[in-house]
Parts: C-alpha cells; structure tokens; sequence
C-alpha cells in the first residue's frame, strides 16, 4: 500500500477530485463565486435525482412491505451519504490538507462539488428504469 501511496505524497487531495466544473478560467473569489453557483446547481441536481429515485420507489410494482423497507433504506444510505460527503470535504480537513493555504475553499469546494456530481450519477444509474 505505501508504494501506491508514493507517488502521491506531497501532492494536495484536491488532485483526486475532478468535478466537471467551467470554472477553471477564474482564480481567487472569482473562482470561489463560481464554484458556489455550480454548487448550488449541483444541490438541486442532487435533490431532483433524490426524489426521481423516491419517486421510482413509489411507482414500482414492488410488494409494499419491501417497497418501505426499500425507501427507508434509501433515506438511510442518503443521510450517511450527506454525513460522509459533509466530513470528507470539512473545511478544516481539506485545509490541512491545503495547509489553509489560499486554494483551500476552491479545493473544499470542488471535494463538494466532485462527490456531488458522482452521487447524482450513482443515483441516476439505479433507478429501476435505468436498468
């Protein structure tokens, strides 16, 4: 494990995080504003995906003891999702990480927006009408 650690060392996390974003022309607070405006696009992207998968649950032909079982649980794995992502991309986690340098609330910012948008994929992708 410590050689495929190696290469990375000395390298900020924000490395590993790609979030599809049309912010990379700006810097400094101009940067910040455009990252918060995708973040709040990429919110309400997650929030809709969220309730097409509630709403998947409710329409489908799934008896309806394990179609409450089955809604719980989404509501479950959403909630330690959010705590997860929350944790993850902590302020003060991504600025160690940054040394709180200048580039550590575009780099918590894009931890945000990365596991964001992957969420979304990931909640589109089990839809029982994507399979």
């Amino acid at each position: 494990m410590a050689l495929l650690a190696a290469p990375l060392s000395g390298l900020p996390a924000v490395a590993q995080w790609t979030p599809q974003t049309n912010c990379g022309q700006f810097d400094g607070y101009a940067m910040e504003n455009c990252l918060g405006q995708e973040l709040d696009e990429a919110d309400k992207g997650l929030n809709a995906a969220y309730q097409k998968m509630l709403s998947a649950i409710a329409a489908d032909d799934t008896p309806a003891e394990q179609k409450s079982a089955w809604r719980e649980n989404l509501i479950a794995a959403q909630r330690a999702w959010l705590a997860y992502r929350d944790a993850n991309c902590k302020f003060d986690l991504v600025g160690a990480e940054w040394h709180f340098g200048s580039g550590t609330t575009p780099a918590q910012q894009q931890c945000v927006l990365a596991l964001t948008q992957a969420r979304i994929s990931e909640l589109i992708a089990r839809l029982p009408s994507a399979k």
